[in-house]
């Protein structure tokens, strides 16, 4: 009986119970929609990277990565001893040179980071030719430089730079490939030439950057480490670009938060109004042995409906549409992609449905609908029913 009451008083006023439902159900879509285009992100940005740029784990010189922002142009002061290369046969790993130079047109110097690796390891590693957009692996050079520079594949250009003995050098090479992976970094500046001809270039025999596929075992971490080797993961890795992400969920949390509160504060507006306006009703329910429990109760069984259809609408929404982000995704204009400078980005951002997450969010808003009827239902039980009927 309390229930089919319930249900009845909630559509008595149909204006005023829908507001209160759209505002409970965008509170509970902008949450779920907000959290899942951020997750998405973040998983975006950690599949690209570790498939373009990092590997499972990342080997330097001992040093360079605490100081790599501040030694970007010194790579070749972290060079990896030969002695680590023996503990590292058990494990798919690909050696490489990495240094800054620059490419001049004739007219402007561009600033560029050279990887110098072997050219089969790399691909099976990366699958570079899959994200190669002209030409066949070779010389490559990022997107963006074959833009700015205007080069394309066949021209020549001059590669400049400093080699570990502090010299200057610089080679003639020929583009022989284009490539666009999303990575921001990457595809910024990035120029892939052949491991002998970089350490030739940089005349060196040594290697800085190592990258490796699958878990190290403990004890051969701790080889490395003796060995005078950072071991860093792709987690340690992107640790920025992760913190920047999470710090956009928590931003999406706060914002919904204060709309789910706003939603309750008008869970409670509506709820005192109906129990202001059926003040005699409760006083004849009262008078006719309904005891305050049992008002209490239906008051909180109303304001829960209102928390459950809400939060349900919002769920069915926000889900449905995040499901098929994740699946199609939102495609990013050319211009977005060009002015991005904090995160790595392809041609689409995908979202993440997470179900037991989403489910979270639903009880939260049914919670929340729940507790904001509590003190419109208190006023209810404080009602004396002869007062109330005399009226």
């Amino acid at each position: 009986m309390i229930l089919k009451m319930a249900f009845r008083n909630i559509f008595r006023h149909r204006i005023r119970s829908v507001l209160t439902l759209a505002s409970l159900a965008f509170g509970i879509f902008f949450i779920i929609v907000g959290i899942g285009l951020n997750i998405g992100m973040e998983r975006r940005i950690i599949k690209i990277m570790k498939e373009t740029e990092t590997g499972d784990y990342k080997l330097y010189g001992k040093g360079y990565f605490e100081e790599k922002y501040e030694n970007i142009d010194d790579r070749l002061d972290f060079l990896i001893p030969k002695e680590t290369l023996p503990i590292l046969k058990k494990y798919d790993h690909s050696s490489r040179l990495v240094f800054s130079g620059t490419i001049t047109d004739g007219r402007y110097d561009y600033p560029v980071r050279v990887i110098g690796g072997d050219r089969e390891i790399e691909d099976s590693f990366f699958k570079r030719s899959s994200y190669l957009t002209h030409g066949s692996l070779g010389v490559v050079i990022s997107s963006t430089l074959a833009k700015d520079l205007n080069l394309q594949v066949g021209d020549p250009f001059v590669l400049m730079g400093t080699t570990a003995k502090e010299s200057l050098n610089a080679i003639d090479l020929v583009v022989t490939g284009i490539i666009k992976t999303g990575g921001l970094e990457f595809d910024l500046n990035t120029v892939l030439i052949d491991l002998k001809a970089a350490q030739e270039f940089a005349e060196t025999d040594d290697v800085n950057d190592i990258v490796l596929r699958g878990e190290i075992s403990p004890a051969d971490l701790s080889k490395l480490e003796e060995s005078g080797v950072e071991t860093i993961s792709y987690l340690d890795e992107l640790f920025d670009l992760i913190v920047i992400t999470k710090l956009k969920v928590k931003v999406v949390v706060i914002l919904s938060c204060i709309i789910l509160f706003m939603s309750g504060v008008g869970i409670v507006n509506t709820m005192l109004m109906a129990m202001l306006e059926r003040q005699k009703e409760i006083g004849i329910l009262m008078a006719n042995g309904l005891k305050p429990k049992e008002i209490m109760k239906l008051f909180l069984l109303e304001g829960s409906i209102l928390g459950g259809v809400g939060s349900s609408i919002g769920f069915i929404l926000g889900g449905s549409l995040v499901y098929y982000y994740e699946v199609v995704g939102i495609p990013i204009p050319s211009l977005a992609r060009e002015l991005s400078t904090t995160i790595p980005l392809s041609d689409k951002i995908y979202g993440y449905f997470d179900l037991k997450l989403n489910l979270l969010f639903l009880i939260f808003g049914v919670v929340i609908a729940a507790i904001a009827t509590f003190y419109p239902a208190y006023r209810a039980t404080q009602l004396n029913p002869i007062d109330v009927i005399r009226e």
